[in-house]
């Protein structure tokens, strides 16, 4: 999925966010030495001493990346802004489909999957794949693409819609109760939480990928955005706390407020707990 344009600090308007760029390519050098040492050690060199080095890189590349979202949140207005939907470059399409997709979700665990459908044109479940559903759900979900922002909303809500999909297969029945197991307990806030991490990692491959492949190479590039990616979803896993979903009204101002607080929470875990 691509987008219409990259954020460049040289387009006038337009948030600077060359200390992010600077703190990716960090990661990219370090992420970079660090498979050198696994695959290739020099020789001469203990073993012991490789372990410290390896050791060092790791801390390196966690504050690295901490560095990179907390100066993407700066340069977007800031973690509060962003995560009331107020900054016009990161945050208002995330609010949106995260809200769209808890809303939907909910819907459909409680009147069931053909009851949804069927208020949106759709007369029986017949020749419709779970593939397929799920697609229509995300058409309901989505945010219409214009720039970057949506795109990362999308991509976010791909992630989530394809997790669902690995889990139920293609027996629809599955994805009907999988519904009803969501939003029963605190996994939807997991998924809301999933959503937001994936949403922040989109910005920061968006924004830096194109310029970490030309001066890196495509290899470093796709390993440190990999790396990148699974210390976010590490960190929001064991990041997990906080208010549970179970009697919410996604379709009251409560639901949209649980959305802003959520985002804010996960914008300062991602930023290494720190402003």
């Amino acid at each position: 999925m691509g987008t219409s344009h990259r954020h460049t600090p040289t387009v006038k308007g337009e948030p600077n966010w060359g200390k992010s760029s600077s703190a990716v390519t960090g990661v990219t050098k370090d992420v970079d030495e660090s498979n050198q040492l696994n695959d290739n050690p020099p020789p001469g060199v203990s073993p012991s001493n490789i372990a410290k080095r390896q050791s060092m890189l790791g801390k390196r590349i966690t504050t690295g990346y901490h560095h990179a979202v907390r100066n993407l949140v700066r340069a977007g207005g800031g973690r509060h802004s962003i995560s009331n939907g107020r900054s016009r470059a990161i945050g208002h399409s995330g609010i949106f489909v995260a809200g769209g997709f808890a809303l939907i979700f909910n819907e459909i665990a409680s009147n069931g999957l053909l009851d949804w459908l069927r208020n949106r044109g759709f007369t029986s479940l017949s020749g419709l794949s779970c593939h397929e559903i799920l697609d229509i759900i995300k058409q309901y979900c989505e945010a219409d693409v214009v720039g970057l922002d949506e795109t990362a909303a999308n991509e976010a809500l791909e992630a989530i819609l394809d997790s669902i999909e690995e889990r139920v297969g293609d027996d629809i029945e599955n994805l009907d109760e999988m519904m009803r197991t969501i939003v029963s307990g605190d996994e939807l806030k997991d998924m809301i939480d999933m959503f937001f991490g994936m949403y922040i990692f989109s910005h920061l491959s968006q924004n830096f990928e194109e310029k970490l492949e030309y001066e890196r190479g495509s290899v470093a590039m796709k390993n440190a955005m990999n790396e990148i990616k699974d210390q976010i979803m590490d960190d929001i896993r064991t990041g997990r706390s906080g208010r549970s979903v179970e009697s919410i009204d996604w379709g009251k101002p409560e639901g949209n407020a649980f959305i802003k607080g959520e985002f804010n929470r996960i914008l300062f875990i991602l930023q290494g707990n720190e402003d």
